[in-house]
């Protein structure tokens, strides 16, 4: 009879201290940290990263937020989702590739919320960057740079075409066929660069939000 009156309250107690479902669950970073490691082993291995990681990790995500917060959580969820994934969706859609990365950022913002997936998409980006950067030293020095910042300019532009025919996925990417599909050089799995990301987020978070 009266639980509708104390989950209102609950909330309201909540909403007064500035937090949400999701800060008030610290388990829910050694969740996504441990999402990380797996991915990051699986596309270090077989250069992708699983359905059956991501997709159940990502509908969790959303029944945690509907049942914890209700309409409200599924939104901050989607949020989450959105804002984490929505880069790496338009390099996606634009060029083609890596798709599970795509759901793995989609997957953990859905539990981390708006706030913190804009974090994670900041911090992943920061990492994958400075992880593109070694990889071109370590394959050609210093000089490869700037033809590197040239090809991806280049393939910017291509993608923008491709999208304005209507051609928004590549079809040689690992999502069409069974197998993955073959790399460019210089290319890297992403998973981990997303891993450093994540664990970069946490720290930051308890760093400076001062709660977890």
């Amino acid at each position: 009879m009266f639980e509708p009156f104390q989950t209102n309250l609950a909330f309201m107690y909540l909403g007064s201290k500035g937090l949400t479902i999701h800060t008030m669950a610290p388990w829910i970073w050694g969740l996504v940290i441990v999402a990380g490691i797996i991915a990051t082993i699986t596309d270090l291995r077989n250069m992708t990263i699983p359905n059956w990681l991501t997709l159940p990790l990502f509908m969790a995500g959303l029944m945690y937020g509907g049942i914890t917060e209700g309409s409200a959580g599924i939104i901050e969820s989607l949020q989450g989702a959105a804002v984490a994934g929505g880069i790496f969706m338009m390099a996606y859609i634009m060029i083609g590739g890596g798709g599970g990365d795509v759901k793995l950022m989609m997957a953990l913002g859905s539990w981390l919320g708006f706030e913190r997936g804009v974090v994670l998409m900041l911090g992943v980006t920061i990492a994958g960057f400075f992880a593109s950067i070694i990889i071109i030293i370590s394959q050609g020095g210093l000089k490869n740079i700037p033809h590197a910042i040239f090809h991806q300019m280049v393939m910017a532009q291509f993608g923008l075409k491709r999208l304005k025919q209507g051609k928004v996925i590549n079809h040689d990417s690992e999502e069409i066929y069974a197998q993955p599909a073959p790399r460019i050089k210089g290319w890297f799995p992403y998973a981990p660069a997303i891993l450093v990301g994540t664990i970069g987020t946490c720290w930051y978070w308890s760093q400076f939000k001062g709660v977890m």
